[in-house]
């Protein structure tokens, strides 16, 4: 992850990108602000969000990012007091019900069985805002376990500026009514976002824990899981945006995920290529081929790295399967 800090300030659009800086928002900042952000810190201005007072205490420093700072707040659709479900394994504390008999067949309950519940203010993201005087935002992370349409829905300005939004979304409703995946991606696809990517799929066996292609020791030793849940990418449709500061801000967003085709796009517009070789002397096709290379030498160390690192569990399936 380290050789992915700050990668495009190597590249020629580094200058006009750190003259038209982006605003992020973490919503679930827990253990730090927005990774998959990295390659573009450097012109990054970040708003995290963590309401749980031990680990906001711990998200400490700026990082590589051109600012940062944490809000104290609880986000959600409405502003007012509501309960906060802290779960066993505290990593899927919600605001929404937990629904043991929803995922029961899994045998996972620590997952869906709540600990201790407690009251906490909540506000809309667009109110949180206003509040910290920030007045744009051009990507959103939001992972807050089974809220996030609410808030998507409390906030139809803040929804007209975004560029990206990375939204967790569920399969298997584990909240009492939790709206699923296909809710989320029909409510943003009508609204000018475009479904780019389907990242970290969660999948549960019944049966224990080694998902495919793994063989574990349980009853059952092979099987495939079932998905459960994972993150969404969606980016603006790029025809939506004509403004070429917002274009290239959009075309950094692509390019800090590896979607050159969509950067592409946008930069490549007369006005847009036009505007960045009179101002910055960019010649946008070389820029493009020259950092798009870049990436692709990272894309491929970094998953020649992770086949490495899967030898392991492998050399430990192929044991079990040699046993009767």
């Amino acid at each position: 992850m380290a050789g992915r800090i700050n990668l495009l300030r190597g590249s020629g659009f580094a200058g006009a990108l750190a003259d038209h800086p982006l605003v992020a928002i973490d919503i679930g900042a827990r253990g730090g602000f927005e990774p998959d952000l990295l390659p573009l810190a450097f012109a990054i201005d970040g708003i995290g969000f963590e309401p749980e007072p031990a680990a906001f205490a711990a998200l400490q420093g700026s990082g590589p990012w051109r600012s940062l700072r944490y809000l104290p707040v609880a986000i959600s659709g409405t502003d007012g007091p509501r309960t906060l479900h802290i779960t066993r394994d505290n990593q899927s504390t919600t605001l929404f019900e937990p629904d043991p008999a929803a995922i029961a067949e899994f045998d996972k309950p620590q997952f869906v069985t709540v600990d201790r519940k407690i009251t906490v203010e909540t506000q809309t993201l667009e109110g949180a805002l206003t509040r910290a005087g920030i007045a744009r935002a051009d990507y959103l992370k939001l992972d807050i376990e089974g809220p996030e349409l609410e808030v998507l829905r409390a906030s139809p300005v803040l929804l007209e500026q975004l560029l990206a939004i990375k939204v967790e979304v569920a399969f298997v409703p584990m909240r009492r009514h939790q709206p699923l995946a296909a809710d989320i991606d029909r409510y943003l696809t009508e609204r000018g976002f475009a479904l780019m990517d389907f990242i970290r799929p969660a999948h549960w066996r019944r049966d224990g824990y080694a998902i495919h292609p793994q063989i574990g020791n349980g009853r059952v030793p092979y099987s495939r899981g079932q998905l459960i849940q994972g993150d969404y990418l969606f980016f603006r449709r790029a025809a939506t945006i004509a403004e070429p500061a917002q274009a290239l801000r959009a075309a950094g967003l692509a390019m800090a995920h590896g979607f050159f085709d969509y950067a592409a796009v946008l930069l490549r517009r007369p006005d847009i290529s036009g505007w960045l070789g009179e101002r910055y002397r960019i010649d946008t096709e070389k820029e493009l081929r020259s950092v798009s290379r870049r990436f692709g030498w990272h894309a491929w160390s970094e998953g020649a790295w992770r086949q490495l690192r899967g030898l392991t569990p492998f050399v430990r399936s192929f044991v079990r399967l040699l046993r009767p």
